[in-house]
């Protein structure tokens, strides 16, 4: 019960036109494995009922080594790490047919209250019986502060289809929003080495959000997601490119 293990392969409409995974897709699989053993451990939908609560992804930080391909099987392996009294951490690893690491993943999980958004006390919600896995970020993952002085590169008005279950946007939106607002921006290609991002905000269905992006050295960059009519930061964003499409 303490990990999770599940086999997913590639589908055709998850892929880029040079036939790697979509970053967002594989944001995708990595949140359904973190729903599936939530409701496992007896901290799905049941539960969550029961308090009046969602969860939502705070915090998550995504190194990739080998990009997954179309076609490709891939095993997503998964466990919590821990919590304190408003995070609970969990460590995803993605591995190919042939056993060799594709990227790794750790996050941070809160659980707000339906009615007030405000983050439940974990330490009453009898986590701490838990089984506890090791982390698989080396460095403890800090949550992203938002700069001051970044360029907005494009507004989103947020459709229908962005919102999930929860009725808020889905966190893996923010991510191909950020992603292609760095590529539009810089006509960039490379595939992504590294990502992270912190949620600070909700956006809903018909919110306006402008996109604001820079770079920084070694093919770093960085989007902030603000709400434009109140200029509430929603996300931050920090992402590495490699030099070309063909290196992982």
């Amino acid at each position: 019960m303490g990990i999770r293990e599940d086999r997913f392969k590639v589908r055709t409409y998850e892929c880029q036109s040079n036939g790697n995974i979509k970053i967002y897709s594989l944001m995708q699989h990595l949140q359904e494995i973190a729903s599936v053993h939530a409701e496992q451990l007896g901290f799905g939908n049941n539960w969550l009922n029961e308090i009046n609560g969602y969860w939502v992804l705070s915090n998550i930080r995504v190194q990739i080594g080998l990009i997954p391909k179309c076609n490709d099987e891939v095993t997503i392996r998964t466990w919590p790490s821990g919590n304190t009294r408003l995070i609970a951490t969990r460590e995803f690893v993605g591995k190919a047919q042939d056993g060799r690491e594709l990227f790794r993943a750790g996050s941070e999980w809160m659980v707000l209250n339906r009615d007030t958004n405000r983050p439940k006390n974990l330490s009453r919600l009898n986590m701490n019986s838990l089984a506890i896995g090791p982390k698989v970020i080396e460095k403890e993952i800090e949550r992203l502060k938002p700069a001051a002085g970044l360029p907005q590169v494009e507004q989103v008005s947020v459709p229908f289809s962005s919102i999930d279950l929860n009725g808020h946007v889905n966190n893996t939106e923010y991510v191909r929003w950020g992603i292609d607002a760095v590529r539009a921006k810089f006509s960039l290609e490379g595939n992504v080495r590294s990502l992270q991002v912190t949620y600070l905000a909700e956006v809903f269905l018909d919110d306006k959000l402008d996109l604001l992006v820079s770079a920084g050295s070694n093919r770093l960059f960085y989007v902030i997601g603000r709400k434009a009519d109140k200029a509430n930061n929603v996300f931050v964003m920090e992402v590495s490119l490699a030099e070309n499409c063909n290196e992982s």
